[in-house]
């Protein structure tokens, strides 16, 4: 009874698993020192302030750490029922990214351009991120009365499969390959739940197969991402250099990494303190640091799916389950990405990297999953 008790943190009149309240944090104030450490030196010399990107950070965590206490005691059931006009909301979003001053369009120096951000009173919002609470509301709808054996083709199923590709192609024209991919992963986990026959699966994956090649082989800057992660030192002066680096630094690490503020570390890795600040990080703590954080982020996500295997509601069930492969997904991506496994994609590291939409897109999706599994909705 008492160490029971000691696993529930009330907030409101909501109880939240203290374990995966205290990794939540930990992850989140360790992420803010690993980040600071690498945006320094960019800090510096893009704005002439080396706490730049610390304060930015700081302000989105505050902002974030308010959400999560917001969404924790909002009932999930209600924010499902809202998933539509969420949806839409997102619609008109990644629609606007592709708007003349209202988007912010990046190029690379391989021509692409990139429209994955929005100008919002001074800050720069990333609608991709959002779109993944918005649709991850809305499969969790959507599936959790799907039944694969009587698959009826009326209105709202149509509408439903609409909104969703919808969605799914406007993130692709950003181009966002990562977030689509997680989507996707999404998509076949809760496929799989409903009990769809694997032959079918297997057979759609065929006949989807050749598109996916096209879209990755022939398409400018992912066939160009490719030759890159083939041969990335051929690449090391131009297009390769952040992947050829990322390897230095891996090395550079070595069991306990470099002294912090030793002036030396992470001059070399140009935006150190976004995608690829796993790379500095191991710079600074080294292979025993990578194995701590490591550690942590995997009772964390092993908390998470402790706690969801308890959910009662077969709704909250497969929310639940959205939100564990969905924060998976990243971070695995993210570690394949920064160690050479697979091709850059463009996808950050939760807590860990910079960015604000992506923080607080964490943030509420762990106050819907701190309401989705509180006490009273577990099976103990």
């Amino acid at each position: 009874m008492i160490s029971s008790l000691r696993e529930i943190f009330v907030i409101g009149r909501y109880k939240v698993d203290l374990p995966l309240l205290f990794s939540l944090f930990f992850l989140f104030g360790f992420g803010v020192i690993v980040m600071f450490s690498a945006s320094v030196i960019p800090a510096e010399r893009e704005f002439a302030d080396p706490n730049y990107y610390l304060k930015k950070q700081l302000v989105w965590g505050g902002i974030g750490i308010v959400l999560f206490l917001i969404f924790a005691q909002i009932p999930y059931s209600f924010l499902v029922k809202l998933s539509f006009p969420f949806c839409l909301l997102s619609v008109i979003l990644l629609v606007s990214v592709f708007i003349p001053g209202v988007g912010k369009s990046v190029s690379t120096t391989y021509g692409r351009s990139f429209n994955r951000w929005i100008l919002i009173g001074g800050f720069q919002v990333q609608p991709s991120e959002f779109s993944k609470i918005s649709l991850l509301l809305f499969l969790s709808l959507f599936f959790q009365s799907f039944d694969p054996k009587k698959i009826q083709w009326n209105r709202k199923n149509i509408v439903s499969v609409f909104t969703i590709l919808i969605i799914l192609m406007l993130i692709v024209a950003e181009p966002a390959f990562g977030t689509t991919v997680e989507i996707l992963v999404v998509i076949f986990f809760f496929v799989l739940m409903v009990g769809f026959p694997i032959k079918k699966i297997f057979i759609l994956g065929l006949s989807i197969l050749p598109l996916l090649l096209v879209l990755v082989t022939q398409v400018g800057y992912r066939k160009k991402r490719l030759e890159i992660w083939l041969d990335p030192y051929k690449y090391r002066f131009d297009e390769g250099h952040q992947l050829v680096t990322s390897f230095r630094a891996f090395f550079d690490g070595g069991s306990f990494g470099r002294p912090i503020g030793s002036g030396y570390s992470h001059r070399y890795l140009a935006y150190s303190h976004t995608d690829f600040v796993l790379a500095s990080f191991v710079e600074d703590f080294g292979f025993l640091g990578f194995i701590i954080f490591f550690a942590v982020t995997l009772f964390f996500l092993y908390r998470i799916y402790l706690l969801v295997l308890k959910v009662k509601d077969k709704l909250g069930f497969f929310l639940g389950t959205g939100i564990l492969l969905l924060l998976s997904i990243q971070i695995l991506i993210n570690l394949y990405v920064v160690t050479g496994l697979a091709p850059v994609t463009g996808i950050s590291l939760p807590f860990l990297s910079y960015g604000g939409s992506s923080l607080i897109t964490i943030f509420i999706l762990m106050g819907i999953l701190a309401n989705i599994t509180k006490k009273e909705n577990l099976a103990l």
